[in-house]
């Protein structure tokens, strides 16, 4: 009864004797990775001989760490390093058989670097396939074979240590009772499963984070590149597109004229002491008469693509007086002018029109114009109503 006591008491002991110097062998493999990865990425930013130098250092962390924005990097890092100590450690026990052993330290190390870089290159094809196809996505993996090749390299470094790091296993313990899963085996395998999940997660929301941040650079270059200095488009940009037509008066005629069988043309604005005014000109380009009676619908989009809030009233404006809605029949080839007017506006900084849409009439398929305008959200533009471009003769 005693020697078995004894020997159960002295399993427990060896086996977590030898989970301790699995945690000391993931430790120094977690240091070595970590050098190895940022000691050539630093000299490749000193540029010159030293970027030269830093090809003879072979790296484990080419993929999914460097270029993302901090935060994410350090959170890939530290699951790496999670990975790398916990892994060893339960692999280490497992493999060394009932002896410490450096051979199963060297074995250890290599199926742990091989793991990270398994789970990034999974996670690249499993994010990539929609966008790239399986040829594309496949095409994108080898962080496997860089991680598994620096293990084999630098992987007998941790494994000598963790075979020195303490004595060999008691021969007259059990190997069952050696081998045996304690409870804090378990916990340590688990959270080492965990973060091996969670390094390819991880690192594709950096790459995503980045990616994003990237377009906004681009969109904020472009916007600083405005001569009138309007705010810088915004992908991200909550707002409703510009509706492809507006809602119908319910004022239709016979015979009206409809976006089939006219034209309307858009010429860039005027000014005069603060004000502006834009010229828009309608042509029947319909083998038939069609009759116009009423105002033009416009409507305005920001550099977002989004519809700008900009209030649109019928009347007269400091550049053209306005005669009120007629009964106008265009003849093929015929056409008509309205005007609009409004004040002018500040840009800086602001949303802005970049572009004007018109239609013959409130429920009609707009036309389109991409153009630079002071108009910023609040403002207000007067539309004149449709009238003959040439006084009727007699």
């Amino acid at each position: 009864m005693i020697r078995a006591s004894a020997v159960l008491s002295g399993g427990n002991a060896m086996r977590h004797g030898a989970t301790k110097q699995g945690l000391i062998g993931g430790a120094v493999l977690a240091a070595l990775w970590f050098v190895c990865g940022w000691v050539p990425h630093l000299l490749y930013q000193a540029g010159g001989s030293l970027a030269t130098l830093a090809r003879l250092v072979p790296s484990p962390m080419t993929r999914g760490v460097f270029g993302n924005p901090v935060l994410w990097a350090v959170l890939v890092q530290l699951l790496m390093a999670v990975v790398l100590v916990a892994g060893f450690a339960v692999l280490a026990a497992r493999f060394s058989a009932g002896r410490v052993s450096f051979v199963a330290g060297w074995l250890t190390a290599i199926l742990v670097a091989f793991a990270i870089g398994a789970a990034l290159d999974l996670g690249n094809v499993v994010t990539g396939v929609g966008d790239f196809g399986i040829g594309g996505a496949i095409s994108s993996m080898g962080a496997a074979s860089e991680t598994t090749w620096w293990a084999v390299v630098a992987g007998w470094i941790p494994a000598l240590v963790y075979a020195r790091s303490g004595p060999a296993w008691d021969a007259d313990v059990p190997p069952a009772r050696r081998s045996g899963a304690t409870t804090s085996n378990l916990v340590v395998a688990l959270i080492a499963a965990v973060a091996l999940i969670l390094i390819p997660v991880a690192s594709q929301a950096g790459d995503d984070a980045m990616q994003e941040q990237l377009r906004q650079e681009q969109a904020t270059a472009e916007g600083e590149a405005d001569p009138s200095g309007a705010a810088a488009p915004d992908p991200s940009a909550d707002g409703e597109p510009v509706p492809t037509a507006g809602p119908s008066d319910g004022a239709t005629v016979d015979g009206a004229c409809t976006a089939e069988d006219t034209t309307i043309m858009t010429p860039p604005p005027d000014g005069a002491t603060g004000h502006r005014g834009q010229l828009l000109q309608l042509v029947n380009v319909a083998e038939e008469p069609c009759i116009l009676n009423g105002y033009p619908d416009v409507a305005y989009g920001d550099q977002n693509g989004h519809l700008l809030d900009v209030s649109v009233e019928h009347g007269r404006s400091f550049m053209a007086e306005d005669l009120g809605p007629s009964s106008i029949t265009l003849q093929p080839g015929d056409s008509a002018t309205a005007v609009i007017g409004w004040d002018a506006n500040s840009v800086q900084g602001q949303l802005a029109a970049r572009s004007i849409w018109v239609a013959v009439t409130p429920g009609e398929e707009r036309l389109s114009w991409q153009m630079p305008l002071d108009l910023i959200p609040g403002a207000t533009v007067h539309v004149t109503a449709w009238r003959p471009a040439v006084p009727p003769a007699g």
